[in-house]
């Protein structure tokens, strides 16, 4: 008696086929979305970082202005002490604005290694160390290794994360408290000055 065909085993094979093209799509759906996350993260810290440097820009010239505009009347007397207060103000807050937006360069090395743990291939700062035929080495294994381009994006959006917030947006803020608490302290001081200064009785 000859057994009929079993469908489970005739069925088998397109189950398995199906499953390695479920696994290839997840797989691919995976990338893509990671893919996103890192173009929109480093998009959205590029603007802050563009941001940045526009309101120190701000702060830069407004501040150049009030100074020149204070420096025309340095020498009338009662003036005096609101034009130096807002002096100091105003170069303090330059002085913090421009080290904000000072570009951050890693040390040049003797020897680069680019196999170092701090060394990222896809950041100017460390490739223009390298010779180009060791840079295109690098780069084409970083190209056909996919966890090593994530690693590489990874860490460039971690040192731009570093500089936002240990160098710009920190040294931004305290320039704006700089300005802020200097044209208080003036107005005050104008103030005292505009109060003591005797005045004149007009014959």
């Amino acid at each position: 008696m000859i057994d009929p065909p079993d469908e489970n085993n005739d069925l088998t094979p397109k189950k398995k086929k199906k499953e390695k093209d479920r696994n290839r799509l997840k797989a691919k759906n995976a990338d893509r979305a990671m893919d996103n996350m890192f173009r929109i993260v480093i998009n959205t810290h590029l603007q802050l970082s563009a941001m940045a440097d526009n309101k120190a820009n701000m702060l830069i010239t407004v501040s150049s202005l009030i100074l020149s505009l204070s420096l025309v009347n340095f020498n009338d007397p009662t003036l005096q002490p609101t034009i130096i207060c807002m002096g100091l103000t105003c170069v303090a807050t330059i002085l913090l604005a421009v080290y904000a937006t000072l570009p951050n360069l890693p040390p040049r090395m003797a020897k680069p290694d680019p196999h170092s743990p701090g060394f990222n291939i896809i950041f100017f700062g460390y490739f223009s160390q390298l010779d180009y035929p060791v840079f295109a080495q690098e780069m084409q294994k970083v190209i056909n290794d996919r966890s090593r381009v994530y690693d590489s994006l990874a860490r460039d959006l971690y040192n731009l994360g570093k500089v936002l917030g240990d160098r710009k947006y920190r040294f931004i803020r305290m320039s704006y408290l700089v300005f802020m608490v200097g044209l208080v302290i003036s107005f005050v001081t104008l103030l005292a000055s505009l109060v003591t200064t005797p005045t004149v009785p007009i014959e």
